[in-house]
């Protein structure tokens, strides 16, 4: 335990403060790939770097002043840049936006048009209509930029996450709503760039048969060291490969730190569904790791696509640790990849992440100070314990 925990550290200092941030196609994330590759080969692992073509956004800051008065701004990930002045426009509902003239206006959106952040267009997962009407409803208008306003007062929540839309888009803290609503004119500045670049994917194979597969993302939001998200599943990972280099298994060991969960149309993701999981019968099993490690939290799991005595296994396992508990699937994140594709899976997180997502994750919050390394610890040999124990 006690050497698992020093490597977990040092993999959490090199990646989540070193290294800070590691937007997909970022140098620094180009860094984090290298560093996991290198680990990966230093244990023996046959490593191959799975590329794909991806965008580098640059952020120099935002600026908004309205009728005259400065108001704080972000310019929201992966935006066009602009610098454009025009009338405010306020539309809270689809049906407002419908009817609004936007032609050469700001467009200031809230309200149940900002309840939940919108899919980005090519989100093939999971994309509902009522979002694909905004966006579709503000690329045929074409107002000059849009603000969006938070559903939290003191987080500036980005609504509009997408680098194929084509118009310039701010967002504001809920809390500044009222200093838009009732005003006439604004002035509106994004000093972002969109740098075509590439990136990759890591993937570590050792030993021959069907593959247990161990999966984590290596990327994050561009202005977050991503410590719970997902820096521990990346080092837990890493920990885990050595401790399983070690272990005489039946099967083939395959790790995977995909690079793109948190970028607007998962590239990764998708590269690896269409060049590694068009043979899903390779894969006997998949076990994804995202978000653990959270101080005051127990390690959570959840079971996909497995059979009832599978399921029974895996729970009377689990039962031999205080600080792991079952909880309730939920569709999000790279497992449902290998449940989509009728491979049995399980998810790893913290029980309590559902706390920390607004107002910590993808935010500065998100670092080596909310993190429990017994936790990670635990959470490695809870991993390592359950390839052996799951065998469909």
């Amino acid at each position: 335990m006690k050497r698992i925990k020093k490597n977990l550290v040092r993999h959490m200092e090199k990646l989540c403060q070193e290294i800070g941030p590691r937007a997909t196609g970022s140098a620094g994330n180009k860094a984090a790939v290298d560093y996991a590759a290198g680990i990966l080969r230093s244990l023996g692992y046959d490593v191959r770097l799975q590329e794909f073509s991806c965008m580098d956004w640059q952020n120099n800051g935002a600026e908004l002043i309205v009728d005259g008065q400065s108001v704080e701004v972000a310019a929201a990930e992966y935006a066009l840049p602009c610098e454009v002045s025009g009338e405010l426009i306020c539309v809270q509902t689809i049906q407002e936006l419908k009817e609004a003239d936007l032609t050469n206006k700001i467009c200031v959106m809230y309200g149940d048009l900002c309840k939940e952040p919108l899919m980005p267009k090519s989100m093939i997962f999971w994309n509902p209509e009522d979002h694909q009407t905004i966006i579709r409803e503000l690329e045929q208008k074409q107002p000059l930029a849009v603000i969006t306003v938070s559903f939290l007062e003191e987080v500036p929540v980005p609504i509009i996450q997408d680098g194929d839309f084509t118009v310039p888009c701010g967002t504001i803290k809920g809390k500044f709503l009222s200093a838009l609503l009732q005003k006439k004119n604004a002035t509106l500045r994004l000093m972002t760039e969109r740098k075509a670049a590439t990136a990759a994917n890591v993937i570590a194979t050792l030993g021959t048969g069907k593959k247990f597969v161990y999966s984590a993302h290596i990327d994050t939001k561009p202005t977050t060291p991503g410590a719970l998200d997902d820096g521990s599943g990346v080092a837990v990972l890493l920990a885990l490969a050595e401790e399983l280099a070690q272990t005489e298994l039946d099967n083939q060991l395959e790790f995977v730190l995909f690079n793109g969960e948190d970028y607007y149309s998962m590239p990764g993701e998708m590269t690896f569904m269409e060049q590694s999981l068009n043979q899903p019968a390779e894969y006997a099993f998949a076990f994804n790791v995202d978000g653990v490690g959270m101080q005051d939290s127990t390690i959570s799991y959840s079971l996909y696509e497995c059979s009832e005595q599978l399921t029974k296994q895996l729970d009377t396992l689990s039962a031999n640790y205080p600080t792991v508990e079952k909880v309730d699937p939920w569709p999000m994140g790279d497992h449902m990849l290998f449940a989509g594709a009728g491979i049995p899976a399980v998810a790893v997180t913290s029980t309590q992440i559902a706390l920390l997502m607004e107002a910590v994750m993808h935010t500065p919050k998100d670092n080596l100070t909310i993190i429990d390394y017994q936790r990670l610890a635990e959470s490695v040999l809870f991993l390592a314990e359950l390839s052996q124990a799951a065998t469909p």
